[in-house]
């Protein structure tokens, strides 16, 4: 990745933008203040029930993986966790094409059906998160914890759940009859006539196995096992925001436990969620303001909001994984540009295999 790259210098300009916003709104010394008086001792077992949560997303892979070949969880695990390093530093989510091109050289697993697999992921973080979202939202309404804002955003809040819910619904019915419909090879290849003719075969081959990859939704049942997958995934991460906020006294601004919790759902669907789009680097910046305003509207003071966002996401979140993702690099001696350069060769991966040493 060079400078050069436009994606790369639209991802920063985009997190330093929301940086600045999210900054400029609150007051630096009360910021420095919640900053200096934080209780860091709930850091390292945020960070370790983090990496927990990472093997339970192996395992929800190895799932999806499993009509293709049968790959063990811990297999999985560093190709998941170097997949999460790149998405961390790299623009536009490059780290989903890093980790199936990785998984397609190490494992011998088409590229494009397992990109097709981490499709599949996105599908049901976002239905899950979704769905988190509204639940969490509904109860803390009935709770009363919103306060005067239920009155100014409820009638956004109903517009923008019925969109996203509606997208999503959209989008998991046309993965659906792409993985279950006959007519739908026909259809693409149809469409790849269209392409000049020494492109076609590699096209039609990509496409196959896209298809392929996406072969674990041919059932209601197989819905059912994945959405009930993704909950022990979220429930890790929640639990990651949950033992974090006590670090900053989160508590004191509720009423109970019951409404701490339903708060740190909601936060962690909601700052999620803003990151779907690839519009910045590691989703620093979106993340963040979107955790600060969510708990703003709930009561919690702009610069305790803003100093809990920073440090979930890049002291809980997006640190440890990277330092974890250059150390399996490290031990299979790659780096993250022999996997970048892989990953953008996109018409390779289903052959040829990036160089490594050490065990497998």
């Amino acid at each position: 990745m060079t400078l050069k790259n436009w994606r790369l210098w639209l991802g920063i300009g985009v997190s330093t933008i929301f940086l600045v916003f999210l900054i400029w709104t609150i007051d630096l010394d009360d910021l420095a203040r919640a900053l200096k008086e934080a209780n860091y001792l709930y850091i390292a077992p945020a960070v370790f029930i983090y990496f927990v949560g990472i093997y339970f997303r192996s395992l929800r892979w190895r799932y999806i993986l499993s009509p293709l070949q049968d790959i063990g969880t811990l297999r999985l695990y560093p190709v998941v966790v170097i997949g999460y390093a790149a998405n961390n530093v790299l623009p536009a989510r490059a780290g989903e094409l890093v980790r199936s091109y990785y998984l397609a050289q190490r494992e011998q697993v088409s590229g494009s059906s397992a990109l097709a697999t981490i499709g599949v992921e996105r599908i049901y973080d976002a239905i899950t998160l979704f769905t988190i979202s509204v639940a969490s939202a509904l109860i803390l309404l009935l709770l009363g914890v919103f306060g005067d804002a239920a009155d100014r955003y409820r009638g956004t809040g109903i517009v923008l759940a019925a969109i996203a819910g509606v997208a999503l619904l959209a989008g998991l019915a046309a993965i659906t009859v792409i993985a279950t419909n006959p007519r739908t090879l026909p259809v693409i290849d149809r469409l790849i006539s269209l392409f000049p003719e020494r492109l076609r075969p590699k096209l039609r081959e990509l496409a196959a196995h896209f298809i392929q990859g996406l072969s674990i939704l041919n059932s209601p049942r197989q819905h059912l096992v994945m959405f009930l997958l993704s909950l022990p995934v979220w429930a890790g991460e929640i639990a990651v925001y949950l033992t974090v906020a006590y670090s900053f006294g989160l508590q004191d601004y509720f009423g109970s436990h019951l409404a701490l919790v339903l708060a740190i759902l909601l936060v962690t669907a909601t700052s999620n969620l803003s990151t779907a789009l690839p519009i910045s680097i590691g989703g620093i910046g979106p993340f963040e303001l979107i955790a600060q305003q969510t708990l703003g509207v709930m009561g919690v003071g702009a610069a305790v909001a803003a100093s809990y966002a920073l440090v979930v996401h890049l002291v809980a979140l997006w640190l440890p994984v990277n330092l974890a993702g250059l150390a399996f690099m490290w031990r299979e001696n790659l780096s993250l540009r022999q996997l970048t350069a892989a990953a953008n060769d996109g018409a390779q991966p289903e052959t040829e295999t990036i160089q490594q040493g050490g065990p497998g």
